[in-house]
């Protein structure tokens, strides 16, 4: 029979950093920004009359 005493010791050992880490931190990075251009495009975009036939479905 083992006693807590005979078993090694517990070590808390640093796991090592993915190798993909920084191409994953990259890519949501650019996807924020692309996200930020697209947003600033739609609300700074004039506003848009809609022609007549496109409110011919709203009024049914």
């Amino acid at each position: 029979m083992q006693t807590y005493s005979a078993l090694p010791p517990i070590t808390m050992d640093k796991p090592e950093p993915h190798p993909l880490r920084a191409v994953f931190v990259t890519v949501i990075t650019l996807k924020l920004v692309v996200c930020a251009f697209l947003l600033a495009n739609a609300s700074l975009a004039p506003p848009v009359a809609a022609d007549t036939r496109y409110m011919v479905a709203a009024g049914e």
